[in-house]
């Protein structure tokens, strides 16, 4: 039996509510350091890209990061049901760069893709102990 218009509506608007939700505990949990939070938001199998050492262990990564900035703030975000697209603004000695990502979050409130972009330029020249040789 086909779900009728409604019901698919409201379906749709509980995932899109359950991918805001997820989103926003995303980034209170990297934003802070808060490993233990993001492992538990994360799939098992979850598809992580990252242009900033993409070999490397992303959580570590995430880690270093949130210790070298001196503040992350989310200007912009767009959420609809399983998608949500984040740009935030990092602050390292007084100056400002973004960083933007995509996550992927199903039905159940996990993550299952993250794709993160960082400005590479801003990021070799204020912090350069961070991108790996």
């Amino acid at each position: 039996m086909e779900q009728s218009t409604d019901e698919n509506a409201t379906t749709l608007a509980r995932w899109e509510t359950t991918t805001s939700e997820v989103a926003a505990r995303w980034v209170a949990a990297w934003t802070t350091g808060r490993t233990s939070t993001l492992f538990r938001l994360l799939a098992a199998d979850a598809a992580i890209e990252s242009n900033l050492d993409p070999d490397g262990d992303f959580i570590e990564i995430l880690t270093d990061f949130v210790d070298a900035v001196e503040s992350i703030s989310v200007p912009s975000r767009v959420v609809m049901p399983g998608r949500a697209m984040l740009v935030y603004d990092c602050v390292v000695a007084g100056e400002t760069f973004r960083l933007a990502e995509t996550l992927v979050v199903d039905a159940d409130g996990l993550v299952r893709e993250v794709r993160r972009v960082y400005d590479l330029t801003a990021v070799d020249r204020l912090l350069p102990g961070l991108l790996q040789p």
